[in-house]
């Protein structure tokens, strides 16, 4: 036993030594040629595991990777044993752009020691010819440098499909972003609004149902993904630039070959792994055509382009000197209607004009996008008088029609009447004369007032009088009086407990003239009840006690640091019993309700009297 395990022993290290000899060596090996925007496999051999630092390729856009399988083998030939170990890495690249291009050498670092790979040449030739610029295929990975690229077309692909590919500028189209898939796949992240260079975009709801289309004699499952509407801002070939969005695209492993038996055995494709590669797909580029507005543009188009109608009213035919008067324009319809331009109107010379507001109500319909913007137009009247504003005119292009179409409102006209107070002074007033546009009225210089002032000479001015200084005075000091005797009722007001003994009297005999009422009336309970709410409310608010806490004991300890004498305190406690008591006794066992009420009133003068 004990020699077999010398020999088990000395066999580890033979291999050990064996397999430490072997110097590390690495190559990289990718496909000869490649088309534009083809995703291939860059791929690291070596006899020893490393790790690996990948030089930079400008180039080329790294999309997975490394997927890396390592392997080992040992063989007897002759007599003489022999081991192998076998490790792999794999990437997956796509080139941006054609032309012969090289990947840079990389370096693998195996412990304290560094090796280079050598330099890959890589013939990029035209663009994909597949369904998207980017191809994203469940390509199989192999140990041995070569790529199986399945015959069928993508699995995965983007695609921008415009409803029109030749429209005039402004003319709105709908352009949608399109997934196809044939795999189980999803987006790594969130996906980004397709930016649309060179046009105006509203986002409208895609949707939501997924539908089967059948490609190339392939089954795919596709979903709209956004859905702009889209309005060129410019004439000429405008390109929808290729748009990016990172999916997860399931990805076929296969395990190394060796000339193992019991390696190739688990080499079968059975054995492939698939794994999920976080991949950037691309649209293809499309150009669409923006034609020129056609020429002879009418007077009043400001480049509407749809299909529109116009209202205009004034907010007022008749108003006064001074007074503001409004215009308001509506233009309504499907169109670019958020890119309108601001309607010329023609007012009078005479009147101040100010900036026009401007509000939208916009909606998409039918993938249009429609609505309403109301322009309102502020004036005020200067001078009195009649006064016209010629009929506004607004045009657009119309593209299903291919012309220009004019609508035209009546002419306006307004009155301002002179106002109560106004005096021209005999000037006789020429239309035109005074008229300018004003933008802010805070800013801008008005025309220069050109009546006389009447001025008066200091000498005969109240200032110089002895008596108006006097009365100054007099004024300052009263105020001042004034304002220190308000400071001192204030800071009364805020004592509540000052407050509330200042009331006591003037609340208790409130209460006992509703007891007083409640006596001539003949309701006996009533008066013996607002009588003792009168007498413990007045003691309460006196003695600045709270009604939860007033008790007998209570008060007769705040009474015996008063004036109040005993005969007092005997009287206030009898009326208190008395009061109780006949609340609640028979009608021929009750007080008698006149002397009681009088005893209260003149109990009530004496105690404040005696308690400050």
């Amino acid at each position: 036993m004990r020699n077999r395990l010398y020999i088990l022993t000395f066999l580890v290290l033979l291999v050990s030594l064996q397999v430490s000899g072997q110097k590390a060596q690495f190559t990289a090996s990718a496909p000869a040629t490649v088309q534009l925007g083809q995703q291939f496999q860059y791929i690291i051999e070596g006899n020893e595991r490393g790790n690996i630092s990948l030089p930079s390729m400008d180039n080329f856009d790294l999309l997975g990777g490394p997927f890396s399988s390592l392997s080992s083998s040992t063989q007897w030939v002759n007599g003489k044993m022999t081991a192998s170990t076998r490790a792999t890495y794999t990437y997956v690249f796509r080139a941006k752009k054609a032309g012969n291009m090289s990947m840079p050498p990389a370096v693998v670092r195996v412990k304290k020691n560094e090796y280079k790979t050598n330099e890959v040449s890589i013939n990029v030739i035209g663009s994909s010819t597949s369904e998207s610029n980017t191809v994203v295929g469940a390509s199989k990975v192999s140990s041995q440098g070569n790529t199986q690229t399945p015959a069928v077309s993508a699995p995965v692909y983007l695609k921008i499909i415009p409803s029109k590919r030749e429209v005039f500028v402004g003319e709105q189209f709908v352009s949608e972003l399109k997934i196809y898939t044939r795999v189980n796949t999803r987006p790594s992240g969130g996906l980004k609004d397709m930016p649309y260079e060179g046009f105006y975009k509203h986002l409208i709801d895609p949707d939501q149902t997924s539908q089967r289309e059948m490609i190339k004699g392939e089954s795919y499952v596709t979903q709209v993904l956004q859905r702009h509407v889209l309005i060129p801002q410019k004439s000429g070939k405008i390109v929808i630039e290729p748009f990016g969005s990172e999916w997860t695209i399931p990805q076929e492993v296969q395990r190394n070959r060796s000339r193992n038996a019991f390696d190739n055995f688990f080499s079968d494709p059975f054995f492939n792994s698939v794994q999920n590669v976080p991949t950037e797909i691309y649209t293809k580029p499309v150009a669409i055509k923006v034609k020129p507005f056609p020429a002879g543009a009418p007077e009043g188009f400001t480049g509407a382009v749809g299909s529109f109608k116009m209202t205009a009213k004034l907010s007022n035919d008749k108003i006064v000197e001074n007074d503001a008067l409004s215009m308001i324009i509506s233009v309504s319809g499907s169109g670019n209607i958020s890119l309108l331009g601001i309607p010329v109107v023609d007012f009078p010379l005479d009147h101040d004009v100010y900036e026009p507001s401007r509000k939208e109500k916009i909606s998409t319909s039918g993938n249009r996008i429609s609505g309403t913007v109301t322009f309102e137009y502020p004036m005020v009247a200067r001078h009195a008088g009649s006064f016209r504003i010629s009929p506004v005119k607004f045009s657009w292009f119309d593209p299903l029609a291919k012309k220009y179409k004019t609508i035209e409102t009546e002419e306006f006209t307004f009155v301002v009447e002179k106002g109560e107070s106004d005096d021209d002074n005999g000037q006789i007033y020429v239309s035109g004369l005074r008229a300018e546009s004003v933008e802010d009225i805070g800013t801008d210089i008005l025309d220069i007032d050109r009546n006389s002032l009447d001025l008066t000479k200091i000498a005969y001015s109240p200032l110089n009088k002895p008596w108006y200084w006097m009365l100054y005075l007099i004024s300052a000091i009263v105020f001042i009086l004034f304002g220190g005797l308000l400071r001192i009722y204030f800071k009364q007001r805020a004592d509540v407990r000052l407050t509330r003994n200042r009331k006591a009297n003037r609340l208790a005999i409130g209460r006992l003239k509703k007891a007083d009422k409640a006596r001539k009336s003949g309701k006996s309970e009533l008066f013996f009840e607002e009588t003792e709410k009168a007498i413990w409310g007045y003691l309460g608010d006196k003695l600045g006690l709270e009604l939860s806490s007033l008790s007998k004991e209570k008060v007769v300890e705040v009474l015996d640091n008063t004036n109040v004498s005993e005969e007092d305190k005997s009287e206030l406690f009898r009326i208190m019993e008395d009061c109780e008591f006949s609340r609640y006794a028979p009608s021929q066992e009750k007080g008698n309700m006149d002397n009681l009420y009088m005893e209260s009133i003149k109990l009530i003068k004496r105690l404040e009297q005696n308690i400050q």
